[in-house]
């Protein structure tokens, strides 16, 4: 099956590929989402990455542009924050330490389009999303930022800026994606990236080293 489809692999214990969306076996919730919208077959990387990601494994996925690699890392991770407490204003305990995941990417443009494609399963399963990019208002996403979500979608060099300026933390922030990572250093972002991963929290627990 992964010859038919060109799908390389590398690494230990890997799930087999899934061949259709029913085979995956996804809450009901994001089946439904995926019939509504009308994507009728998984691509490639989103037969083999997707279930990788719903181990909660760390991943590394390469694919042409316009192949679905953000259906394919925005399934999973949708599918964690599912499990976790909402994330609002009213509970400012969870609202206080930050989101849950933060998606990086290297340009404004790039970062709208996840935004959109996020908010398809986003908004009926009621996670949110805020964007944190160059040429909005710092002050009016600071605001949004504030009132609490589930994902902050970012541009490196302005998710530094707002961090520095505790607009927000990312205490709780354990779920990294970033979106053309070789596009991101190729342009010099390499330290915006390590700034922001320092501010997410430390974990002492290891990867079983057989499935790593």
């Amino acid at each position: 099956f992964r010859e038919d489809y060109n799908i390389t692999i590398k690494g230990g214990k890997i799930p087999v590929p899934f061949r259709s969306w029913k085979e995956a076996n996804f809450a009901k919730e994001i089946t439904d989402i995926i019939e509504s919208i009308g994507y009728k077959e998984p691509t490639p990387i989103q037969r083999q990455a997707i279930p990788i990601g719903m181990q909660n494994r760390d991943i590394i996925g390469v694919a042409e542009t316009g192949s679905g690699k953000t259906l394919a890392f925005l399934i999973p991770l949708l599918s964690w924050i599912r499990t976790m407490p909402k994330i609002d204003n009213y509970s400012s305990d969870a609202s206080d330490q930050g989101p849950y995941a933060v998606i990086l990417a290297p340009t404004r443009e790039l970062a709208q389009q996840i935004e959109e494609e996020t908010n398809k399963f986003g908004v009926p399963l009621g996670i949110r999303t805020v964007v944190v990019v160059g040429g909005l208002s710092r002050e009016e996403q600071g605001f949004r930022l504030r009132q609490g979500c589930e994902i902050v979608i970012a541009t490196p060099g302005r998710l530094v800026d707002v961090l520095e300026n505790r607009y927000l933390v990312l205490n709780q922030c354990t779920y990294v994606v970033m979106d053309e990572a070789d596009r991101m250093i190729d342009m010099g972002f390499e330290g915006d990236v390590q700034r922001i991963l320092d501010r997410m929290p430390v974990t002492n627990l290891k990867p079983d080293t057989e499935d790593a």
